[in-house]
């Protein structure tokens, strides 16, 4: 049975006073989100909307994307949803819009993992599709697996030329998924 929701995007920060909002696609999806599409933030706030429909979305360079919402009509009401992601029905969305990020996330198999602060952390053995990111499964020198969030805020270079992911993971990450597996 296939799911019926797709996450597809990130709500990064606010821009402008009128409710404007910074979305960044997730786990290498392309930017999916067209006027006059209905969407759902999650995880749900209390005072803040729950879902909306897509009004206007500009390209603002990068992975980045300027988007109005119906309902999100100042700064205050679109800092509620910031770090929200953007969830859509599946039958809303082009066919074979999942292809090109199950791509992605299939070729760093095979990937060395270096994080910044303790060094090499061990080889990508295996990507798995969580609900709102992927995890990537890192084989350290010890034969131990480590499961990571594959997500943008941890991954500060991707090269591809020597198959490296340099990452920036928070203190204990990895020590503390070491310790899970063992």
């Amino acid at each position: 049975m296939s799911r019926r929701w797709a996450d597809v995007a990130e709500l990064v920060a606010t821009q402008g006073l009128k409710g404007r909002l910074t979305v960044r696609p997730v786990r290498g999806l392309p930017f999916l989100l067209s006027e006059g599409l209905r969407v759902h933030f999650v995880p749900p706030t209390i005072d803040g909307p729950r879902e909306a429909k897509v009004k206007e979305a500009t390209h603002a360079g990068g992975h980045d994307w300027l988007v109005a919402f119906s309902g999100v009509k100042n700064l205050d009401v679109a800092e509620k949803l910031v770090g929200s992601h953007v969830i859509v029905e599946r039958a809303d969305l082009p066919e074979g819009f999942e292809e090109g990020a199950s791509y992605a996330t299939e070729r760093i198999v095979g990937f060395e993992v270096e994080d910044e602060t303790k060094g090499y952390v061990g080889e990508i053995v295996e990507v798995r599709e969580m609900p709102t990111q992927y995890l990537i499964v890192v084989e350290t020198e010890e034969g131990e697996q480590v499961l990571i969030p594959f997500v943008e805020d941890f991954i500060v270079d991707i090269d591809e030329a020597e198959g490296v992911i340099y990452m920036d993971l928070p203190a204990g990450l990895v020590d503390m998924s070491e310790a899970e597996e063992g």
